[in-house]
Parts: C-alpha cells; sequence; structure tokens
C-alpha cells in the first residue's frame, strides 16, 4: 500500500477545552483500487479512522475535498476553526486537489501557555 498524500489537520481551543485532530491519508492498494484513510479524535488518543475505497483517483479526490470543505465550518459548529498541522504529498496529486479550499486553512501556530495551566496538557508532535 502507497500512502502518497497524508494531510494533518488539528483544531485547538483553551478557553472551550477543544483539542481535536483530523487526519487524511490517500493511497492505492496493490489491486489499484484507492482509498482514503480519514482519522479523526481527541488529540493524543487512538481516536477512530474510517476507510474508503474508489474505484478512480478523480472520486478519491472529490472525497477529500469534501471532508476539508467540512472542516472549514468547524468555527460554527465546535467553536474553533481547523490549521494545517502537516500536508505531505506527491506533486502530482497536490496539483490535482482543490486548491481554494486548502488556502484557506491557516498553518497550525501553538498558542501561548496560560498561567496556571499543567504543562503536560501539551504533547509534543
Amino acid at each position: 500500500m502507497d500512502n502518497l498524500l497524508k494531510i494533518r489537520l488539528r483544531a485547538l481551543n483553551l478557553d472551550l477545552k477543544h483539542d481535536r485532530e483530523y487526519r487524511i491519508i490517500l493511497g492505492q492498494d496493490l489491486f489499484s483500487n484507492w482509498y482514503v484513510v480519514v482519522m479523526f479524535g481527541k488529540y493524543g488518543t487512538w481516536g477512530r479512522n474510517k476507510t474508503t475505497y474508489f474505484n478512480t483517483r478523480e472520486e478519491a479526490y472529490s472525497f477529500i475535498d469534501n471532508r476539508l470543505k467540512r472542516r472549514l465550518s468547524s468555527p460554527k459548529r465546535i467553536g474553533c476553526s481547523y490549521q494545517i498541522v502537516s500536508f505531505d504529498g506527491d506533486g502530482e496529486i497536490v496539483q490535482n486537489l482543490n486548491k481554494s479550499v486548502i488556502e484557506r486553512f491557516s498553518w497550525f501556530q501553538m498558542p501561548q501557555i496560560k498561567a496556571g495551566l499543567p504543562a503536560q496538557q501539551f504533547k509534543g508532535f
């Protein structure tokens, strides 16, 4: 199995006590089927994962674009926005994704640790 694209997002809001992670992995198996693995949950836990298989690469791209668009609506749903932690992919794959969706995400910046919060609350990457 080849993982051709890996996207990792994180939503962090200390005031609302939200710390969520969302990962998308695009790959192709031995039988030339395309798959997308979506992993999500509280940061630092196992969380959940779902694998979806596709017949064509375009269907997989469309699925990824729809998942990313849904993450853009997170401020309305959970009160904080997702930011890109890491983005790793083959150049051809990245060019086929909807750039207007990806550009709307900002890169993750660790917030300043407020006085009184325990340091172990923040785990390293």
